[in-house]
Order: structure tokens, then C-alpha cells, then sequence
């Protein structure tokens, strides 16, 4: 139990600097406790499973007093360890991972807005004869409809 506690340690801890690396537009950021509040409901639930598991379900004092000293043991002594391997890990797989996403959405909506711009360009000499066009049929059109709907009886 007391390693668990130091596991709801880290992941706590891990949780916390995750949603602090975050965007202050993200939406996760901004419901922060609530996320929170899911992971600690999500941890407890998970400690119940592995007392069921280990120890056939029985519950003890000395299992929540053995699960506090190892997030206290994780407080104290393996914090800076796990932040630095956590940074590690960001740097190394998360935002390489991430670069690529917005690499790749960058490439999608640029070949997009390529495209738009080269079929604008096809059709500017036709956009003058369509606005002139469009005026003078539309006026009259727009006319003769709202003269038959509001006409005076």
C-alpha cells in the first residue's frame, strides 16, 4: 500500500504539472479541479481493486495510514527524480509528437488554402461580368417579389 501511495503520488504530482503546462485557453486547464477531482476518484476506485486483489478485499488501518506515508516518501524524497524523468519524457516523445501533429495540420490547411486561392485566381476575370450580372437581375427580381408580397389591397 505504500506503494501505491507513492504511485498516487507521482500521479498526482504529474497531473498537476500537466494541467500547469497547458495553454491558459485550454479547456482542460480551465475545469483544472475538476480534472483533478477525476483522477483522485479514479485512484481511489483503483486502490479498492488492488486491495480486492491483494489482500481478498480485506481493509485495514494500517492500509490508508501505509498509503499516506508513501505519498508523504513520495513528497519527500522521489519528487525532483520523477519531475525530472517527467521532463525528460516531454521533451523527448511528447513535444516531438505534438511538432508533428502541427506539422502536418500546417501542411493540410496550407495545400487547402493553396488550392482556394489558385481556383479565386481562375475565376477573377469572371467575378466583374457576374457582380454586373448579378445586380441587375437580382434589383429586379428583388423587386417584383417584394412588390407581390407587400402590395397594398
Amino acid at each position: 500500500m505504500a506503494l501505491s501511495g507513492l504511485l498516487i503520488g507521482a500521479i498526482i504530482d504529474c497531473t498537476r504539472f500537466s494541467l500547469s503546462a497547458l495553454s491558459q485557453k485550454s479547456i482542460l486547464r480551465r475545469m483544472g479541479y475538476g480534472v483533478e477531482l477525476i483522477v483522485w476518484a479514479l485512484l481511489g476506485a483503483l486502490t479498492f481493486y488492488i486491495l480486492f486483489t491483494i489482500k481478498g478485499g480485506e481493509w485495514r488501518l494500517v492500509d490508508p495510514l501505509a498509503q499516506i506515508l508513501g505519498i508523504f516518501l513520495y513528497e519527500a524524497v522521489f519528487q525532483p527524480y520523477f519531475r525530472f524523468f517527467g521532463r525528460v519524457f516531454i521533451f523527448l516523445i511528447i513535444k516531438p509528437i505534438i511538432g508533428i501533429i502541427k506539422l502536418i495540420k500546417n501542411i493540410i490547411v496550407g495545400t487547402f488554402k493553396l488550392v482556394i486561392r489558385i481556383i479565386l485566381i481562375i475565376f477573377l476575370p469572371f467575378r466583374k461580368i457576374y457582380n454586373k450580372f448579378l445586380k441587375k437581375h437580382f434589383r429586379k427580381f428583388y423587386t417584383k417579389v417584394r412588390r407581390t408580397i407587400f402590395k397594398k389591397s
